[in-house]
């Protein structure tokens, strides 16, 4: 079995746009300590990175649509089979979200640091503070931060993480399987079934009703604390890998 090899090659394969992203993040600090004399706290020239997790969420989803094809064909070229690089991909992916949770809190608690430095042009907020630690305030809302709530913005970010690469990996898996024509078809019809579906729960407004009730419910149930969110991404994260892996034990070289 050759899973450590194939671990090191796909994490070494996303390494580099992980390295761009967080530098891109480091460089819009640094640009915004540049524009620091032309913003006026008065004027409302505010730098917020509220939720920074929400668009490391997009990236990773992103990231794991480009991560299969080569990875497999590679592999496959090597002699490694599909088992032992798809138990090699659940690792990377693991390593990787818990990296990006950790560099999210970071960046997070760099820019807290800066808003001790500028009070009137910095501030900076986890995902899961502004989630599960905010309470309304006169000019927005007040989140209360200690080192438990660090620990726990890192272990909350990590599961939305592994659920969202999860479905990223299934996604690309399932597009290598298609032909050319299923694509077409995938991401044409995918967008009219929904439009079709929202017009037809629009013209029955008790249906509708009852539907977006039942996803609200659904929504608190699955996402009203933290253990409750880590088990349903877990959940996900298994039901989404475990279709990857039935596609992709079948997956023919083309």
């Amino acid at each position: 079995m050759k899973i450590y090899p194939s671990f090191r090659y796909q994490l070494r394969d996303q390494r580099g746009a992980i390295l761009v992203y967080y530098g891109v993040l480091v460089c819009m600090i640094l640009v915004s300590l540049a524009a620091m004399p032309f913003l006026s706290a008065e004027g409302g020239d505010f730098v917020s990175t509220n939720g920074v997790t929400a668009v490391t969420l997009v990236f990773a989803f992103v990231l794991s649509l480009c991560a299969f094809k080569e990875s497999f064909l590679m592999n496959l070229q090597h002699g490694v089979s599909r088992r032992s690089q798809f138990l090699a991909r659940l690792g990377a992916m693991g390593a990787a979200c818990a990296v990006m949770a950790v560099a999210d809190e970071i960046y997070t608690l760099l820019v807290g640091a800066l808003h001790f430095v500028f009070p009137n042009n910095f501030n900076g907020n986890s995902l899961y503070e502004m989630t599960y630690c905010s309470t309304p305030a006169a000019d927005g809302f007040y989140v209360q931060s200690s080192i438990a709530t660090v620990l726990l913005s890192v272990v909350f970010s990590f599961f939305l993480l592994l659920a969202v690469c999860s479905l990223g990996y299934l996604i690309a898996v399932f597009m290598y399987r298609l032909h050319k024509m299923g694509k077409i078809i995938f991401w044409a019809g995918t967008p009219i079934l929904f439009i079709l579906l929202s017009s037809y729960l629009a013209a029955y407004p008790a249906l509708q009703e009852k539907v977006l009730q039942f996803i609200v419910d659904a929504a608190r149930m699955c996402c009203s604390s933290l253990p409750r969110i880590s088990i349903t991404c877990t959940l996900l994260a298994v039901l989404f890998s475990t279709l990857a892996w039935l596609l992709m034990r079948r997956a023919a070289v083309k």
